[in-house]
């Protein structure tokens, strides 16, 4: 009874890259309600990784999911950030690292490893969250395999500070602090393009 993980992993792909972007444009979500959204999925997607789900139907059904979710991918309608203030201090911990951290690292990653093996749901875990950011990658017109690799270590790195510290929260800081020096580093050419994308 091990597809739950399977499951959720492949709910979060199609969600993150095809049904988050498509709800925001239907409803015209902008930056808060998809924070919000994203936030109210990652919490019920952490339930489904925790559920006992047959193990044939959970995963043919994840990589399902995943594949449609993949295959359909939208970029999100992005907005230039109000100010780097709120980009920094609350876009980026409440609305990208709060849910990712929550999800991947509180629940998903741990999940694959009790259901798969310490070996295979550590890798497994990594890949679902660099897939996790393909429609993020299209929409900042960033190179979308290397974005997933980037994102991969990313994950790695933070499940490996998870484990050795026994709790998702370092991640989470960690997280944060990532994203946050991007955003700063960043800022000039954000803020100076009339392109520009939040993350």
């Amino acid at each position: 009874m091990s597809g739950g993980a399977a499951l959720a992993s492949g709910a979060a792909i199609a969600w993150s890259n095809a049904l988050a972007p498509r709800l925001a444009r239907r409803f015209g979500w902008g930056s808060d309600g998809r924070s919000a959204a994203t936030l109210a999925f990652c919490l019920a997607d952490s339930g489904l990784a925790r559920s006992s789900i047959p193990t044939v139907p959970g995963a043919v059904a994840g990589v399902a999911l995943a594949v449609a979710g993949l295959a359909t991918v939208e970029p999100v309608d992005r907005q230039p950030p109000s100010s780097l203030a709120k980009w920094v201090l609350v876009d980026i911990p409440l609305g990208t690292t709060l849910p990712e951290e929550l999800l991947f690292r509180g629940v998903l990653t741990p999940a694959l490893r009790r259901a798969y093996g310490a070996r295979t749901g550590s890798i497994a875990g990594p890949a679902v969250f660099g897939l996790w950011h393909v429609g993020a990658a299209r929409a900042a017109h960033d190179p979308v395999f290397p974005t997933i690799c980037v994102t991969f270590l990313a994950g790695a790195g933070f499940d490996v500070l998870t484990r050795r510290t026994g709790r998702w929260w370092p991640a989470f800081v960690a997280h944060w602090l990532l994203n946050g020096c991007g955003a700063v580093l960043s800022s000039g050419s954000v803020f100076s393009s009339s392109d520009a994308t939040a993350p």
